[in-house]
């Protein structure tokens, strides 16, 4: 072979130093291979190494056993099909050897660090430790690549990697929904291929926390399923790190009677009395049992997030007003106490370090504590810095989008800029210019919009991915990267499946009227007060007025009133139908996670409806305006047919809404149980969050989808429509023929 030469070439040097990301292609991606989250530094030599199913492994000293040696084995065959029977002279050989790579001084994030040599019948993994080996073991089977002739190879060279950052978190919110446990091990282990080492798991009432099992929803998780998927996830090197919401966003704890008298305010169930002792024992309680639930875990995530009224409560004010300065010492003197609490049993604290807390109450916050939410004000960083507290990079992967997340810019949206996976690249570099100690990122996935975990995926791994080496590569080889390994190399254009996604559920989210909601009263309040911009507001459309007897007089409305969106619905049902095709078409071509594309096609189908909805409605009204017409004629058979016409447009809709539900309920529950599904006698205790207006918890179940098409009233709408055309016809003695009527489980 030639002599190797160095991937990161002057120029890109260059590049990297000044803090740029830019065009530039790694040559693992010049020369046709996805490794994702990309290396520290790669040298290549010219030339592949082929690799078939004679090939053996051989795993030597600490790395004998180890689950590096079985993940090689059963991955090269889950996505290669390489099956390593051993019968030839080629193998790869697992090595621990610490000191291997000395990428940086940092000891825990060598820990991580691996050596990859790809030379003729031999490739070399050896990891700085057990994590770093099986870093080393996802770097390769990543890497092969399956060529036209049907042979496998990797690049001849050598990789020399290790993350930016020590922890690198995504983010399970189960406040609305409970993933099955087959789902949980499922992600664990195509996010451990990702080099994810954390899981911020947000269970809310999703566990059955034995000191007080009322706060458990019906088949929540139990001790024993947690601990099962806690040494489950520490052998993928993962750890799950409870996040428990306390003592606000506590309706599912404060919504029981039998905790009713921990609010801090008798109005509102959002938040718990942070002076009240029986208060503070409960929260106590309840981090306890997750820490039992998680063995060997060594963090704790204590959330304190959007705390807006800390000692509001009456035995707060007995031992001091409430201000800004003691709303912002109530918020120090619980964290203190936490802190000390969990310490005692061994973990470490992480906390949304944030409103009400001001700057200079930091310094009583204990050394080690580790601040989720990595900002950029310069005075609370460098407070944070003399302290010792590091960050974790937080990253929403969205925001309050409805369906899909936004992800790429589309050109009707107001984001025109270069679109939230840019903002994700950012995140660690823009915090570091600020002045931020980061020890790792946060992912977050907020499931208060409702979007379905599968969602989440792409923007799980570009935060991991900016992480791991927060400089490169280029977002656009980020997303190229990520479609390779998580569908493989058969998908077709899936870039632009999901700009084709999020263009729908754009317009799904902009296409509802917005207006003040008749089913729920205002909410509590927020930072800046209570009662303060709390109007809550629904998704609403306005049918088309029903004719008026005896001369069937209406007037096109409906037309009028949305002419700008059934326009544009006409032009996004050609999308559309590409959007569904190009699924349709993908399940087919790709081998890996096509479960992820089945609810991709119910989203898509989805907003299709909505499409059908405004379009359906419009040519429903046109036949209504027609049999006005036919009648002021004196043609009373044709005015009927049109009505009959109008009738049927609108029930073949009602049908089809009731066919996509159907398939979409069966696709999600495939990977989550039955939202506010009831177990074992016991009922799902439904209360809306006081403060928060989230989509997701509208309704009991996930019928909250289809919430705003249910308060169109379609089927009251027809059932109307449908008496008038009889007694329009029998007054002028026409007969009614083919009248439908929809089939309907709403």
């Amino acid at each position: 072979m030639k002599e190797s030469r160095l991937v990161t070439v002057l120029l890109a040097v260059l590049l990297f130093s000044a803090g740029r990301s830019e065009a530039f292609l790694t040559e693992l991606r010049q020369r046709g291979y996805s490794l994702i989250p990309a290396p520290q530094t790669v040298e290549l030599q010219d030339g592949e190494v082929a690799v078939d199913g004679s090939w053996g492994l051989e795993a030597l000293g600490q790395a004998k056993g180890d689950i590096a040696e079985r993940w090689l084995a059963d991955w090269a065959q889950k996505l290669h099909g390489l099956d390593l029977k051993g019968t030839g002279k080629g193998k790869f050989v697992l090595i621990v050897k610490p000191g291997t790579v000395k990428g940086t001084a940092d000891l825990e994030l060598n820990r991580q660090g691996y050596r990859l040599v790809v030379a003729p019948g031999r490739v070399e993994i050896t990891g700085n430790d057990l994590p770093g080996l099986f870093y080393g073991v996802q770097s390769v089977v990543q890497l092969l690549k399956r060529n036209p002739d049907g042979s496998l190879t990797l690049p001849a060279g050598r990789i020399d990697d290790w993350p930016d950052l020590q922890l690198r978190f995504i983010h399970w919110d189960t406040k609305h929904h409970q993933k099955r446990p087959e789902t949980l091990r499922r992600l664990l282990d195509w996010l451990a291929l990702f080099k994810v080492n954390m899981i911020g798991f947000e269970m809310e009432d999703k566990y059955e926390y034995p000191r007080h099992p009322v706060i458990g929803a019906p088949g929540a998780y139990t001790k024993q399923e947690m601990q099962e998927l806690t040494r489950y996830a520490l052998e993928r090197h993962i750890q799950i790190v409870p996040v428990i919401q306390s003592p606000a966003h506590f309706a599912y704890v404060l919504k029981h009677p039998e905790f009713a008298h921990l609010k801090a305010d008798s109005a509102s169930n959002y938040q718990a009395c942070m002076c009240d002792e029986e208060a503070i024992r409960l929260i106590f309680d309840m981090y306890q049992d997750m820490i039992d639930a998680t063995p060997g875990v060594e963090y704790f995530h204590v959330s304190t997030d959007e705390v807006y009224y800390a000692g509001i409560c009456e035995k707060c004010q007995q031992k001091r007003p409430y201000n800004e300065q003691n709303r912002s010492q109530a918020w120090a003197d619980f964290a203190i106490r936490a802190h000390q609490f969990l310490a005692e049993r061994g973990r470490r604290m992480l906390a949304w370090v944030e409103y009400p807390l001001l700057n200079e109450h930091i310094a009583q916050l204990p050394t080690d504590l580790i601040d989720g939410v990595m900002g950029d004000d310069r005075e609370e960083l460098e407070a944070e810095r003399k302290v010792g507290i590091r960050q974790l990079a937080y990253s929403s992967t969205q925001g309050s989008e409805y369906l899909f997340p936004n992800h790429f810019p589309t050109y009707d949206r107001s984001n025109r800029g270069r679109g939230r996976l840019y903002d994700l690249s950012q995140t660690v570099r823009r915090g570091l210019e600020a002045g931020a100690n980061p020890i790792g990122s946060f992912a977050a996935a907020w499931d208060d919009s409702g979007l379905h975990e599968e969602c989440f995926w792409l923007g799980w791994v570009t935060v991991t991915q900016y992480a791991w080496t927060c400089r490169q590569p280029a977002v656009e080889q980020n997303v190229a990267d990520f479609m390779d390994v998580f569908y493989g190399r058969q998908g077709d254009d899936m870039q632009r499946v999901y700009e084709l996604l999020i263009e729908g559920a754009d317009f799904f989210s902009s296409g509802w009227d917005n207006v003040v909601s008749r089913e729920r009263g205002p909410g509590y309040g927020n930072s800046y007060g209570k009662g303060v911009g709390t109007t809550r507001r629904d998704q609403l459309m306005v049918p088309p007025d029903l004719p008026a007897l005896p001369d069937l007089a209406v007037t096109a409305g409906f037309a009028e009133r949305y002419a700008d969106r059934i326009e544009r619905a006409r032009l996004l049902r050609e999308h559309n139908d590409r959007l569904i095709l190009m699924l349709n078409r993908n399940i087919g071509l790709i081998d890996r996670n096509r479960y992820n594309l089945e609810v991709y096609l119910t989203i898509a189908q989805f907003e299709r409806h909505f499409l059908e909805t405004l379009t359906d409605l419009a040519s429903a009204e046109s036949s209504l305006v027609s049999a006005a017409e036919a009648h002021k004629a004196g043609n009373f058979s044709r005015a009927v047919a049109n009505l009959t016409r109008a009738n049927n447009t609108v029930a073949q809709l009602l049908e089809r809404r009731d066919e996509m539900w159907k398939n979409l309920k069966a696709v999600w529950e495939k990977s989550r149980y039955e939202k506010g599904r009831s177990v074992g006698g016991r009922d799902f205790l439904h209360v809306l969050d006081d403060v928060k207006d989230h989509f997701a918890d509208r309704r009991k179940g996930l019928d909250y989808m289809l919430a705003p098409f249910q308060r169109i009233k379609l089927p009251e709408w027809r059932e109307s429509l449908a008496a008038l055309i009889r007694d329009y016809a029998g007054q002028h003695q026409v007969p009614v023929q083919d009248l439908e009527a929809p089939r309907l489980e709403d």
